[in-house]
Parts: C-alpha cells; sequence; structure tokens
C-alpha cells in the first residue's frame, strides 16, 4: 500500500503546550498527500484505466490478460462485493476468537453487524480507505435500520439494503465536496476522485460519513508515548473506547448486543459485544479498522480488519500488539458517537482534539 502522508503536526504547534490535548483544524493537519505513483489514475490524471504499453497493444495475448483485468478491475470497483470478504464480519470473528483464545482471556468487539471488506486484485493497492469506510457503514447501516424507533433515527441519505461499493463511496465524496466540506481536501484532489485510483484517508472519510448525515470525530497521536517509540496512550485510548460504559443506548440493536459469545462457543475465553461502533485508525501508508480489543493477563491486543489481510482462516492474523506500533510516528482515528449518529447538522469545518 502506498503512503497516504499524515502531515507533520509538531512543527505547525511548535508554539503549543503538548501537556494537554488540543482541538484544531483538521483541514491543515490531515491533508491526504498523493505520492509518487506510475501515470494509471493517479492525482490529476483522471483516469482509473491503466495505459497499455505498446507492447502489450501488438501483442493479442497481452491484450485479452488486459481485457481481463480491467474486467475484474471494473466489477470491483462497481460491486464492493468480494466472496471471501462480505461473508465475515464480527459474528464469525466472535466464535474464532472464543474458541481459539485462553480461558484468562477477556474480548470485546464492536457491534455485531460489522462486515470485513477486503480488497480485491482489482483495486489493492489504492482502495484500502474506501474498503475500511465499507466497515464503517456496515455497522452504522444495520444499527440505524435496525433501531426500533424507525426513521427518527435513520440519517438521511443512508442506505437500507447494501454497502455502497466503490464507486458510489466516490461519488458521495465529490458531493460533499460540493456541499462545502473540507474545501482544503478537496483543492489538493482537484475536486474529483470517481473513476480514478486517487488515495484517501480521514479526512475524506469524515465527508463521505457526513454525506450520509453521520457525525464523525477525528483523534490525532501526534507521537509515540513510549520511550520504545510505541503508542501505549493510542492503545490506552480504544481500550477505554471498547471497555467504558458507552452513552445512552440510542439504537434497539446496539441494547441486544450485550452477549457472551464465548460461552455460545463452549470454550476459551469471554467474548461480548459492545454498543460501539468500529474506529477507522490511519497511520502512514495504510489503513485498518479496529473491531475490539482482547485483554489477557500477558498481552493486550487490538483486533483488526486489515482490507489486504484475509485473515478469516487464521484468526490470529486479526491480533496487533502493541509492539506494531513501533516505528510509526503517527496515528489518527475516526469514530462515530451515538450520541451524534443524526445531528441536525454535520460541521463543515473538519477539526480534530489531539493526544497527547
Amino acid at each position: 500500500m502506498q503512503p497516504h502522508d499524515i502531515i507533520d503536526l509538531t512543527a505547525a504547534d511548535s508554539g503549543q503546550d503538548d501537556g494537554d490535548s488540543a482541538v484544531e483544524p483538521a483541514a491543515q493537519q490531515l491533508q491526504p498527500q498523493q505520492p509518487q505513483q506510475p501515470p494509471r489514475g493517479g492525482r490529476g490524471s483522471g483516469s482509473a484505466a491503466e495505459p497499455s504499453s505498446s507492447h502489450a497493444r501488438r501483442n493479442p495475448r497481452h491484450r485479452r490478460l488486459q481485457m481481463i483485468k480491467d474486467f475484474f478491475r471494473e466489477r470491483a470497483i462497481a460491486t464492493g462485493l468480494h466472496a471471501d470478504s462480505t461473508h465475515y464480519g464480527t459474528e464469525q470473528l466472535a466464535t474464532a476468537i472464543a474458541a481459539a483464545s485462553s480461558s484468562s482471556s477477556s474480548t470485546v468487539l464492536c457491534n455485531r453487524s460489522t462486515l470485513l471488506f477486503n480488497t480485491t486484485m482489482a483495486d489493492r493497492g489504492w482502495a484500502c480507505g474506501y474498503r475500511n469506510c465499507q466497515m464503517l457503514i456496515s455497522s452504522v447501516m444495520q444499527s440505524v435500520h435496525g433501531s426500533s424507533l424507525g426513521a427518527l433515527l435513520v440519517p438521511p441519505r443512508m442506505p437500507a439494503e447494501r454497502v455502497p461499493p466503490v464507486r458510489e463511496l466516490q461519488e458521495m465524496l465529490e458531493l460533499s465536496w460540493r456541499d462545502g466540506f473540507d474545501c482544503d481536501g478537496a483543492d489538493q484532489l482537484d475536486h474529483r476522485v470517481m473513476g480514478t485510483r486517487k488515495w484517501i484517508g480521514t479526512t475524506e472519510i469524515y465527508c463521505i460519513l457526513a454525506h450520509l448525515g453521520v457525525r464523525a470525530h477525528i483523534v490525532d497521536f501526534h507521537c509515540p508515548t513510549a520511550p520504545d517509540r510505541s503508542h501505549p496512550a493510542l492503545f490506552s485510548w480504544i481500550i477505554e473506547y471498547f471497555t467504558a460504559a458507552p452513552p445512552p443506548a440510542l439504537l434497539a440493536g446496539d441494547q441486544a448486543d450485550d452477549s457472551l459469545a464465548g460461552e455460545a462457543a463452549g470454550s476459551g475465553g469471554a467474548v461480548r459485544f459492545a454498543a460501539r461502533h468500529p474506529l477507522y485508525l490511519q497511520h502512514q501508508g495504510h489503513s485498518r479498522t479496529v473491531v475490539g480489543v482482547e485483554l489477557a493477563d500477558d498481552a493486550t491486543y487490538l483486533l483488526v480488519f486489515d482490507p489486504d489481510v484475509n485473515a478469516a482462516a487464521n484468526p490470529a492474523r486479526f491480533r496487533m500488539p502493541i509492539a506494531r506500533t513501533r516505528g510509526t510516528r503517527q496515528f489518527q482515528i475516526l469514530y462515530v458517537d451515538h450520541a451524534d449518529c443524526c445531528p441536525p447538522a454535520v460541521p463543515k469545518q473538519i477539526v480534530s482534539r489531539r493526544i497527547p
């Protein structure tokens, strides 16, 4: 996965006291920067088609291979579905973890409806942001439409039957820009992503959710907080998010999520679902979706759905230890708060909270 850079916050905030968290305009610090890439639909090219070489044009076999590749690329972008990804979610993960973990461990997952969306051979290398956005939407969509409060809780443009495919997410992003969201980010991406392979990041996910009427929040972890250059503050924040008492449950579907999947599986440690949506986790070069935490006597793990990793056959690959944060300077988290799921208006100026 090519980098989706997180701008250095330290230089921009050298006059601030790092002892307290701060709220800052995210549009100034979270602008996605497009790395150098081959001319195949990157920023400014406006085309999703990969140019054929002169050799490929002359060789019928290469032409056929290119046509097959283009077919699968178009199918992946148009549908957003993949047989190995959209049939796996937090329900299946809970069963696998409960069977494989020790009896002394405790696992908390986000709500049951979150689905895993993997990249395919057609969109690997540029679409991780869109795939993570699909995971967030799968959680929010099923929660609001499963609520007994009905249409009063449904954001104005939230789909009811399916998670939007990549191409529709690209259209939503452009529409949000036209509505005035994240003008700086829109300028940087030339106000166009439809039909391209431009990478997106945290602020673009915010804009897509805003277009759907869902309010999100961004938290910056701008530097390591341990001598070994790892991020214990990031882990502590995420653990608190999943294990603390949730806000008043607005969604009936979430009220029923506080159950023990581990006991149902008959072995292993306790696994329960919390009335929480998953977290979008961005760092330089890649993004993932955090769907829960696993707390054991000897270690703590984040449980992540990685669009580029099909880990269904091996649940251990869903675990992310704190050692994996070493060497990564900055992280960003985007989360959806239940209380803000259906606000009267979503702020068009993106702000973020900085920790520490």
